[in-house]
């Protein structure tokens, strides 16, 4: 019997399995939780896809249905970054899951996170890291530069990682997030996104964040099944200050650039303390 959870796109000629899709999106703690998915799926059972260029759907469904009827059979659990732009493409039961972070925290982490893949040259990251060098910008900077309307979602896509990232992330494979506008609060030209961003997550997703990461690895283990877990914490940022560690009107400049992602981040800490069996508390409200 395949759990109520699964979403069913138009059955094929010999119905598959049902598969398990991480959408690791940047700087949310994601790959100390590749570390637990690639414990708890072997061999082929695992499909990783991380790598440039693979933020389409139109390369996802050239690549699934390149697979063979055994190969497609074999998976489990496909990840990565892009992984959720096989949601439109699947041909099987699936389900989705991923971490939010809270975007203050998320963006400053970024920020030094780029500057440290510009030193090493290579991926997106350092192509934002170049990209802010070149102009010598602060992380206040980006911010000011959107007030005075000097960038524009479409005319600067290296910026829009700092712009609501999370929310463009989840909806990536379903509309054009380049005509989201960098904008505060949720302006009028933001609720439309807001509105689909929530309804994406409400279909397809198994929600936790990065400041539950335990309780949220606890609550996938128990979705999915999951018999190895662990909690170890990898890959964190070095060299990047804490947010406290910013005026207090660069913090609320940063929150009302992200009101997108902090009504996503707050519906996914609603959603995790209502599926687990003791709700976190957050210490910091």
């Amino acid at each position: 019997m395949i759990p109520r959870f699964w979403k069913k796109s138009s059955p094929p000629a010999q119905p598959l399995g049902p598969v398990v899709i991480y959408h690791h999106i940047a700087k949310t703690g994601g790959t100390s939780l590749r570390k637990v998915v690639q414990a708890n799926y072997k061999g082929k059972a695992l499909l990783e896809l991380y790598g440039p260029y693979r933020n389409s759907v139109v390369w996802y469904e050239r690549y699934y249905h390149s697979l063979s009827p055994a190969r497609k059979a074999a998976i489990q659990c496909i990840a990565a970054h892009s992984a959720h732009y096989i949601i439109p493409v699947l041909d099987r039961p699936f389900r989705v899951f991923t971490l939010l972070r809270d975007p203050v925290d998320r963006v400053i982490s970024l920020y030094y996170f780029s500057q440290r893949l510009a030193q090493k040259g290579r991926g997106k990251g350092a192509d934002i890291g170049r990209f802010l060098a070149a102009r010598g910008w602060s992380l206040e900077d980006i911010y000011l530069h959107a007030e005075r309307g000097d960038i524009h979602g479409a005319q600067d896509p290296l910026l829009a990682p700092f712009f609501n990232g999370q929310t463009r992330a989840i909806l990536g494979p379903h509309t054009d997030t380049s005509a989201i506008p960098f904008l505060p609060g949720v302006a009028p030209p933001l609720e439309t996104p807001l509105r689909h961003a929530l309804d994406i997550l409400d279909r397809y997703y198994e929600l936790g964040i990065t400041e539950a990461y335990a309780e949220s690895v606890h609550h996938f283990a128990r979705v999915f099944g999951w018999q190895r877990v662990f909690v170890t914490h990898v890959n964190r940022t070095r060299k990047r200050p804490p947010a406290h560690a910013f005026p207090s009107e660069i913090l609320h400049l940063i929150r009302a650039y992200n009101q997108l992602d902090t009504t996503l981040h707050a519906y996914a800490r609603r959603y995790l303390n209502e599926h687990l069996a003791s709700p976190w508390v957050d210490a910091t409200l």
